[in-house]
Formats: C-alpha cells, structure tokens, sequence
C-alpha cells in the first residue's frame, strides 16, 4: 500500500498530533498569562517604597552630599495631586516630582525585571529642573520586592523597590 502514512504515536498509543496541539494550547495559555502578570507588574501603576542604597558621584568617588540630599534613605511614591498636570504623575512626601518616562522590563520564569527611565525634581532645588534617572532592578514574582541600580549621571546606588502589588 504505498501512498498511506501512518501517524506517528508514542509508546503508549497516542497519537503524536493530539499532544502536539496540548502543547501548543499550553503554551498559548502559559504566554497570554504572563501577558497579563506583566500588566499587573509595572511600577508605574501603583505607589512604591524606595530605598537608595550606597550612594556615591556617578564617576564612584564618594559622596560631597549631592546624592544624600536628593536621595536620602529613601522615600514612598504617590499619586500626584494635580491630577490634570500633563508633567509630574508620583510624588514623595519629601516633595519630589516624578514623571515615568520609560517603562521596560520583562516577566517570566518567576522573575521580574524593570528597566524604567524618569524624569525628577528635587525638592531642594531651587530651579526646578528636571533630573533624567534610569533604574534597572529584578526580583521574584510574589516577592514584593525588586532590587538593582540607578544612576543619575551625578549620582549612582542600589535601590530596593518594595510594591503591594507584587505580592
């Protein structure tokens, strides 16, 4: 009989093609998931605790007081009062304006990795300008917690990055 093809099965008799299509629903199912995980995992969309870290000059000579007196120890983001400002979208309560310029990162695997851009007055300037920052930090997905660096091209450190919606 040439000209008929058997399909292929495995060891147990079951046809090839119905577990490759398993498969391949699965991993639909698994990808469109971790879609909507990575929708939930943005920092953008809800307040966060920072806290900056072993603060040095972007060049890594220590500290002149430049990076302590924007950074601190750290503070807690918040939604911005003036809701029909166009500009800053999280405050602290030390007064910094936040404007999220940039948002990356990838989720997957059980971890999560940010890779944003902002734009930030301090509040001690008297000139208000703004202040370009990138942050790259990871963490577990379920954590709360993600971890990495930032620099300011003045200023760099580690930040740890605390979220309610992580958890």
């Amino acid at each position: 009989m040439r000209g008929f093809k058997r399909d292929k099965v495995t060891s147990d008799g079951t046809p090839m093609k119905k577990l490759l299509c398993a498969a391949v629903s699965l991993g639909a199912i698994a990808y469109f998931s971790s879609m909507a995980l990575a929708k939930d995992q943005s920092l953008a969309d809800d307040n966060k605790t920072m806290t900056f870290s072993d603060l040095t000059l972007a060049d890594g000579t220590p500290d002149d007081g430049t990076c302590v007196k924007r950074y601190g120890t750290g503070y807690k983001t918040e939604d911005h009062p003036d809701t029909s400002s166009q500009g800053a979208q999280k405050t602290t309560s030390e007064g910094h304006d936040i404007i999220i310029t940039s948002t990356g990162g990838i989720i997957g695997n059980g971890i999560l990795s940010i890779e944003n851009e902002y734009e930030i007055i301090f509040p001690n300037d008297e000139k208000k300008e703004t202040v370009d920052v990138k942050m790259f930090a990871t963490g577990l997905i379920g954590s709360g917690t993600a971890s990495g660096v930032f620099s300011d091209s003045t200023c760099r450190g580690r930040v740890t990055i605390q979220s309610a919606s992580w958890q």
